[in-house]
């Protein structure tokens, strides 16, 4: 590689590094003021989810074969969410911080040992429920989800909310589930 070109990628990376920078900042002073839906609103739009999720237990085990909690898929949900808006939300996989992201780390952070793999699979199951319940699309996959160009921080940190509100109401054996324990 010659001299030219060491310069003409360095001068890429720059404008790559600023381009993230911007977005970074752009994203946390959005999440610093990100509209909260109404309660009704959120009742609705999880209701709207529920109905397009499988039946039976599907949220009662994780794969692991570990019953899981509502109240701990919740917590993993609005642990994630905190940490976007700390760091900022970046779903490039260079910056490494998207919603993944978010939920793998809040698994680290977890001194309690409630979060795992399968609670970050459960969240990104409601995810994608609640996806397909606002869009009507047949399938969503949460990490496509939030890579894509249009996704802004305040519909990140705003799903994760409604997730936390999914889980609460609809894990078997929640005190405020929707199905009987």
């Amino acid at each position: 590689m010659s001299f030219s070109s060491d310069l003409v990628l360095k001068a890429r990376l720059d404008a790559r590094d600023a381009q993230i920078m911007t977005r970074d900042v752009d994203s946390y002073l959005a999440a610093a003021a990100a509209p909260t839906l109404t309660p009704e609103a959120v009742a609705e739009w999880v209701e709207r989810a529920w109905r397009l999720a499988p039946r039976g237990d599907w949220l009662a085990w994780g794969s692991s074969g570990t019953p899981l909690s509502g109240q701990v898929i919740a917590a993993h949900a609005r642990a994630a969410a905190d940490i976007l808006r700390t760091a900022g939300w970046n779903p490039d996989v260079v910056a490494g911080r998207g919603l993944r992201d978010a939920l793998v780390y809040a698994e680290r952070l977890d001194v309690d040992g409630g979060f795992s793999m399968d609670t970050r699979m459960a969240v990104g199951e409601i995810v994608g429920l609640l996806v397909r319940a606002a869009t009507g699309a047949p399938h969503v996959y949460y990490e496509m989800w939030d890579a894509h160009p249009s996704r802004t921080v305040q519909d990140v940190l705003q799903i994760l909310d409604v997730a936390a509100a999914f889980a609460l109401t609809y894990t078997p054996g929640t005190v405020s589930s929707g199905q009987a324990a």
